[in-house]
């Protein structure tokens, strides 16, 4: 291979990921951005004891991590107890943006390895993180587990808010799974990269198991794919990285993209018939004209 891609240490990714943290250095805009997300979240959340709200994508590189910290720590900043759990067993990264070592987390927990929820502080005031633990064979029969009703019942006696770190919807079901055991889904969207139908048959998805889709976040709308909040605009969307790192267990991937593949043939196929019909119908008027 003449030209291979230099991989980042962890320093470097841990240097990378706190880039895209939400500080107080951060431009006006962006602060005001997730402020408004942060007030839409408190009004949906209201009468609950502690609202928990699933943030997830369709597919990869939407920025669904990174707006899952910066949501956690705008809610944290109005002195609300949040915690942040990172549920992307199969390709963990939240650990990343608070250089926390990932051990003893989530899987862990629902797997009944350990007794012990090791929820760990962060440097942002009243932000805790619970990590995803060392990557499991079965992250979906997890989150349906009962541990996984134990924990979020658990963790609701302490914390004001619950963000849960989702894989995307479309290539695996552990999001969906959730469904019933949430207050709803925050869905992040990647301006530019998106296809109308990789985010309806994701809705779709959560719907059918009468999920509560509260709202979606429309990331990188300025399309700067270099600034600290995007950066996503560079990854296609058929990229099968997440299914060579345990994304798509089970024929999910594929069954997919063989739907989506159909629906643009049936698209393709309901274009061409109207154009036929219109054709024939063309012709039977001149022929009609001429007689």
């Amino acid at each position: 291979m003449l030209f291979q891609k230099k991989r980042l240490t962890t320093p470097q990714t841990q240097a990378a990921a706190k880039q895209r943290m939400l500080s107080p250095t951060s431009p006006f805009a962006i602060r005001e951005a997730y402020n408004s997300i942060r007030a839409k979240l408190l009004f949906t959340g209201r009468g609950e004891k502690c609202p928990v709200f699933a943030v997830t994508s369709a597919m990869m590189h939407d920025g669904k991590t990174t707006n899952a910290v910066n949501l956690a720590i705008s809610i944290a900043s109005t002195t609300k107890k949040v915690l942040l759990i990172d549920g992307d067993m199969r390709k963990p990264t939240v650990h990343r943006y608070f250089g926390l070592e990932n051990k003893n987390g989530l899987s862990e927990i629902l797997a009944g390895l350990t007794n012990e929820v090791k929820i760990r502080k962060t440097d942002v005031e009243n932000l805790h993180v619970l990590t995803s633990g060392q990557i499991p064979p079965n992250p979906a029969e997890l989150f349906g587990s009962k541990q996984m009703d134990n924990l979020l019942a658990y963790v609701k006696d302490f914390f004001d808010y619950v963000l849960i770190d989702t894989p995307p919807v479309n290539l695996v079901t552990d999001a969906a799974i959730l469904a019933e055991k949430i207050t709803g889904y925050v869905f992040v969207v990647q301006s530019g990269k998106n296809h109308f139908y990789e985010i309806s048959y994701a809705l779709d998805t959560v719907q059918q198991m009468n999920g509560n889709v509260v709202g979606m976040i429309l990331n990188d709308a300025a399309g700067k794919s270099g600034s600290h909040y995007g950066g996503y605009r560079n990854y296609s969307y058929n990229s099968r990285a997440y299914y060579r790192r345990g994304y798509g267990r089970g024929g999910y991937y594929s069954n997919y993209y063989s739907t989506y593949e159909t629906k643009v043939e049936d698209e393709i196929t309901r274009q061409q018939d109207a154009k036929d019909a219109a054709r024939k119908q063309e012709n039977a008027k001149k022929q009609e004209s001429d007689k």
